[in-house]
């Protein structure tokens, strides 16, 4: 859901900027005190990972377009606080390179993709004892949260009509973070496999 610039309005731009650079400060300095060595060759190798799965994008005509994140994936393999790291880093490599997304509405992209993808994905995730119910419970709940959240930025800064879209964007976007629970899923499962250190790991 990477927002173009031009569709927020100066005072949800500042509020969604403030909350991705706070929520920033502290993954850095957390990373910082809790990184090891030998994770980070998978953090570059899921930096790259994450990077390629966001730039096959589909606009869906309300300001916006849909993708999987891979949000989910890395928080559970490496924490949510690397996670959120290399969602923010990827989101904007994106937005320099590909225009996906714009530089001004990075804080409201940050926001709705790293932050809910990595800390309400990832809190729901830990929540529910069984681990296959959980990866698709959490992936769709964080795809209806961060359609809720995209579709209140687009509506406060009157781009959107909320009460004609928001249905829409609920089952876009759910279904959108189903499918990337689904997905998580499988490839947790065949990782469980071939290399179970990386799934019993920091996340």
């Amino acid at each position: 859901m990477h927002i173009p610039d031009g569709f927020l309005n100066t005072p949800v731009t500042l509020a969604t900027g403030g909350i991705s650079a706070v929520a920033l400060a502290y993954s850095l300095k957390r990373v910082n005190e809790t990184i090891k060595p030998e994770q980070i060759p998978l953090m570059g190798l899921m930096a790259s990972f994450v990077f390629m799965i966001q730039l096959f994008s589909f606009p869906i005509g309300v300001g916006t377009s849909i993708h999987l994140t891979g949000a989910l994936l890395i928080s559970i393999l490496l924490g949510p606080m690397v996670g959120f790291l290399i969602m923010t880093v990827s989101l904007l490599a994106l937005a320099l390179l590909f225009q996906h997304g714009g530089l001004l509405s990075l804080g409201a992209n940050i926001l709705n993709m790293a932050g809910v993808g990595c800390f309400i994905g990832y809190g729901i995730y830990r929540l529910i004892p069984s681990q296959r119910s959980s990866l698709i419970i959490a992936g769709l709940l964080s795809g209806i949260a961060s359609a809720v959240l995209c579709s209140f930025e687009l509506a406060l800064s009157g781009m959107l009509d909320l009460s004609s879209a928001f249905k829409t964007m609920l089952l876009i976007y759910g279904l959108t973070g189903l499918i990337e629970g689904v997905i998580t899923l499988f490839i947790l499962e065949f990782l469980r496999k071939v290399k179970p250190e990386l799934v019993e790991g920091p996340g």
